[in-house]
């Protein structure tokens, strides 16, 4: 039985990853920083009759992952699978967010992934475990956009990492991919924040474009199954969805192009985005929550 790491397993893609895995028949262990939402995740696969467990990890502590790391190989073995997909998202212009908001960005979405590779890469190294890891990245790290600075840095750095870890690891049988999604339907943008103003402004912005993203975002399932295909066949990259695809082809073929595309977005179009997101979908936002948990809760009687 393979033994399967998720990072962020808590909830959204995470959580499909999980359920995807544990579906096939795989050991997965569930970790996230929220000891609710991450002990959901193992009672929507036990309910099922899959094999899941918690544990609690700071992904931005690499002590914490020192510890993690230790004690999932001494009480599973070195796993096969690494999935790192912990993430979180920061808006705001470069001006606007601080160097407070730049630290935590790169320590969760760039560092996290790189950490989390390292250390269980150099398990699988010595162990001789020909297994694969997975970086869950995102369409931002092919496109420079002013709107979210911070994050779009942080994703290029953690699919760069990816790459070179890639290459490095090849020789050692160990496959390397990054996975990276477009516009999905998670708590990102419910969770997240705007730089440059208090913290209910804030707040107020993050719940309105939620709304978007909860109504227009595909599903995570989605890049379970994108996941699951970057293993099968070894894929150095996997765009999911059509805006992934676009941003992924055109930053290959015209850089410059994707320069000039992405200099036409600006804050101001963004928060006016999060605006009409608010008053379109902000009526129906708990009514599509209550929606997504009834999907989790109704595909683990199935």
């Amino acid at each position: 039985m393979k033994t399967v790491v998720i990072t962020g397993a808590g909830s959204g893609i995470g959580r499909a990853i999980a359920k995807r895995f544990a579906k096939d028949g795989a050991n997965v262990i569930v970790a996230d920083i929220n000891e609710q939402t991450g002990p959901e995740t193992v009672e929507l696969i036990t309910a099922k009759g899959g094999r899941a467990e918690f544990r609690r990890l700071d992904v931005a502590d690499v002590a914490d992952w020192e510890v993690f790391t230790e004690s999932v190989c001494n009480d599973h073995g070195v796993p096969d699978v690494i999935v790192n997909n912990a993430g979180i998202l920061i808006a705001g212009g470069f001006l606007e967010q601080t160097g407070a908001d730049w630290r935590r960005m790169i320590a969760i979405n760039m560092m996290s992934p790189l950490v989390g590779s390292r250390l269980f890469g150099q398990r699988m190294v010595d162990a001789g475990v020909r297994g694969n890891i997975v970086n869950i990245c995102s369409v931002g790290a092919f496109m420079p956009t002013a709107v979210a600075p911070s994050y779009t840095a942080a994703k290029a750095g953690a699919w760069f990492g990816t790459q070179a870890l890639r290459a490095e690891l090849a020789p050692h049988g160990i496959g390397v991919s990054a996975v990276c999604p477009g516009l999905i339907a998670t708590n990102l943008a419910a969770n997240g924040s705007r730089g440059g103003v208090d913290d209910a402004e804030s707040n107020s912005w993050a719940a309105k474009l939620a709304g978007g993203q909860q109504f227009l975002g595909r599903s995570p399932d989605r890049v379970a199954f994108a996941v699951s295909q970057a293993i099968r066949w070894n894929i150095s990259t996997v765009p999911v969805g059509l805006e992934a695809w676009g941003g992924w082809y055109l930053s290959r073929i015209s850089p410059s192009a994707m320069r000039g595309l992405m200099s036409l977005g600006r804050m101001s179009l963004a928060d006016l985005g999060a605006e009409l997101s608010g008053k379109i979908f902000g009526k129906n936002v708990d009514n599509a929550a209550q929606r997504v948990v009834a999907d989790e809760v109704s595909g683990a009687a199935k």
